[in-house]
């Protein structure tokens, strides 16, 4: 999937979903423009979840046995 050409809301939902599920934050906690600028560069949402998370140091939250 082509992200640029998709929404930006649609993009942010994608990068929210991931943040929660692998760091329990939101996009509210980190960098809008930092996934703006992913947005506009057509970067799929997991691409810029690592940016993110490398670039604030991130660790991933624990699964349980069902996760």
């Amino acid at each position: 999937m082509i992200w640029q050409y998709r929404p930006f809301i649609e993009y942010l939902n994608a990068v929210d979903d991931l943040l929660e599920s692998r760091y329990g934050i939101t996009s509210n906690d980190t960098n809008l423009d930092m996934i703006a600028a992913g947005h506009e560069a057509g970067e799929a949402p997991v691409e810029i979840v690592e940016q993110i998370a490398e670039k604030y140091d991130l660790e991933r939250i624990a699964r349980g046995v069902y996760g």
